[in-house]
């Protein structure tokens, strides 16, 4: 506990009971109950403790979580979204509460959104990559964004379009909501009359400097170049009067020619930009519109210089003579079409099919709440949509300590041993994906990798990949940000990365390394048992090889081969003190422990920029 805070995530009827609430109650016994469900704080009350732990008969739920700074809205706005999509699927949730609670009787009948899966098309390319490969457009749109926000350590978090919402798509005042900006309808009623845009998807924008307003991420996608155009505004003449006040506004904070007609064929386009005219100028927001072009999608393929080609002709069309300020054009090669059974449908993203098929009960009775424990509730089955998430929630459970010397070291490598003996839930192993065929840096920043992990990952693939000594062994191929699991149901705990994998050749015979790369977040023991995670997934898979054989089909690899583990690193961050110094001795002893009873061969190593080499990382002397 942080100086004697305690922090619960609680349902309380009698405050929301469509949502999860975060209750903080301090050494003295003074609480605070607040509501993060729009991305935004709302105190909603000041209960006692008695009244949040005391009301068994009101079926409240209370578990405790991890401290974390309240002013930190977008962290508890995720933690809100995945409480309620675990333990209130009954309820409807976020989507029901946002898409309904705010319109008159009459009209709740008829959401004002889009929902359901893709079958084809942007649409579904979207959808599989904000859920499956949330790092890779998360890499791609953090790259188009200018170098300034990047330097401010800012970070995305994905509203829109969630598996568990049943993939919705906000559009008119639920957009607002869905960006923590639910006290600005007014604002946007004035502006723009109902039936505005149907956002693709929707990100929030936060920066480390919590004081700084967050930002909105506003995405249209498209798969192939017809999309672009359509059949202009349908609106009648009262609304269609609005309309033309906004677009002419828009068009003048734009820099295009007064009498371009922006209420035809690139009417969406218009729409498009007016809104982020509206964010910028009238709300006073930073954001960013990203049109996103899908390469080679098979629904109508266009490479890259297609999609130029096109652009310029609708930015002649829309009389622009400059970019657009704040719009981003931001390509991504399309997913192949999976052939890949997920165990769970549909209705399992609101909890609704027991998943207890997949949960051992060891399994089930250690799921945490949000990371901790429930507090010695009875944990619900159906309450994890997904079980390899939960699995991979309850290793970095144990990658979490308070910083001290002795932190239960013996105990908490006896909880990560006895994980390692349990088989990974459910089914979770993925195909190789295509892009990870072409290149070998895969993240979004190639040009100008981001300083830190990034760089070291982008100088051993890229910049010096022929004359890197990996423990003596010569480099044969290598890739980085690689998924190792499947995971319809997102997230970032769940869809499990690797930050490098290398293929290296000796004299007798090949090396796989399997590395989690680190510059300075984090310490030695976290990295460890993120590396022992990647680990297991790798050892469990049915071909660990698999990659590097469809890359390299003509190289004679064998069977069998080493694996080798790395937290990876440069030598300052072995040599920190504080909290860093304090988790080297137990990183050390779970590795050690690991070796010696798994046989595994799990190692600290050091990338020496200077000489070009991975090796392993030693204990000063004295």
């Amino acid at each position: 506990m942080a100086f004697g805070y305690e922090y619960w995530m609680v349902n309380l009827s009698d405050f929301d009971p469509n949502s999860f609430l975060l209750f903080v109650r301090n050494p003295k016994g003074q609480t605070k109950l607040r509501n993060y469900v729009t991305g935004v704080e709302r105190v909603v009350g000041q209960p006692s403790s008695q009244e949040v732990f005391g009301g068994t008969e009101k079926k409240q739920m209370c578990f405790q979580v991890d401290p974390h700074n309240t002013a930190d809205h977008a962290y508890w706005h995720k933690a809100t979204l995945d409480f309620n999509a675990r333990y209130l699927p009954s309820r409807s949730g976020i989507v029901s509460s946002i898409v309904t609670s705010d319109l008159p009787a009459r009209d709740r009948k008829q959401p004002r959104c889009v929902h359901g899966q893709a079958r084809r098309g942007s649409q579904k390319q979207l959808q599989d990559y904000v859920n499956q490969h949330e790092a890779s457009i998360t890499a791609a749109v953090m790259d188009a964004l200018p170098a300034a926000i990047r330097e401010m350590n800012a970070s995305l978090t994905w509203v829109s379009p969630l598996a568990r919402h049943d993939y919705v798509e906000y559009r008119d005042g639920d957009f607002l909501d869905a960006v923590g900006l639910d006290n600005c309808r007014n604002h946007l009623a004035r502006f723009w009359p109902p039936g505005g845009p149907s956002w693709d998807a929707l990100a929030i924008v936060s920066f480390a400097n919590t004081a700084m307003t967050p930002g909105v991420i506003l995405v249209e996608a498209k798969s192939h170049i017809s999309e672009i155009y359509g059949g202009g505004c349908q609106a009648g003449p009262r609304p269609r009067s609005t309309i033309e006040n906004a677009l002419d506004a828009a068009k003048q904070w734009c820099g295009a020619s007064r009498d371009t007609d922006w209420m035809g064929p690139l009417y969406q386009s218009a729409n498009r930009l007016a809104h982020l005219y509206f964010l910028r100028e009238r709300l006073h927001r930073p954001a960013w519109l990203v049109n996103l072009f899908f390469l080679d999608d098979p629904i109508g393929p266009a490479d890259r210089a297609a999609w130029l080609a096109e652009l310029r002709k609708v930015q002649t069309a829309l009389g622009l003579t400059s970019s657009v300020p704040f719009a981003l054009d931001v390509f991504l090669p399309a997913l192949p079409p999976t052939t890949e059974v997920c165990p769970f449908e549909k209705d399992d993203c609101y909890g609704n099919r027991d998943t207890s098929q997949y949960l051992s009960e060891q399994e089930t009775a250690r799921t945490p709440g949000f990371g901790r424990s429930t507090q010695g509730r009875e944990v619900d089955k159906t309450s994890w949509t997904n079980p390899v998430v939960a699995w991979a929630e309850r290793w970095m459970a144990h990658a979490r300590h308070s910083g001290k010397t002795n932190f239960g070291i013996e105990d908490r490598i006896e909880q990560i041993a006895a994980q390692w003996r349990e088989p990974v839930p459910g089914i979770w192993e993925r195909d190789v994906d295509a892009r990870l065929l072409l290149k070998r840096y895969q993240r979004g920043d190639c040009n100008a990798p981001h300083p830190g992990e990034h760089t070291i990952e982008h100088d051993i693939l890229c910049r010096h990949f022929e004359s890197i000594s990996c423990y003596g062994e010569k480099l044969l191929d290598g890739v980085n940000a690689l998924p190792l699991v499947h995971n319809e149901m997102g997230g970032r705990n769940g869809n499990v990365e690797a930050d490098l994998l290398l293929l290296a050749q000796n004299a007798q015979g090949y090396r796989m390394f399997l590395c989690e790369v680190k510059s300075a977040s984090n310490d030695a023991w976290h990295a460890a048992v993120e590396n022992l995670r990647q680990l297991k997934l790798l050892l469990s898979g049915t071909d660990p090889l698999r990659l590097f054989t469809k890359r390299n089909p003509s190289l004679p690899l064998p069977s069998q081969i080493l694996i080798t583990a790395l937290v990876l690193a440069p030598p300052s961050f072995y040599s920190s003190g504080g909290r860093k110094g304090n988790a080297m001795c137990p990183a050390i002893k779970l590795l050690t422990r690991f070796n010696a009873e798994f046989g595994v061969d799990a190692r600290l190593a050091v990338w020496d920029s200077h000489r070009l080499q991975i090796r392993d990382w030693t204990a000063p002397m004295g």
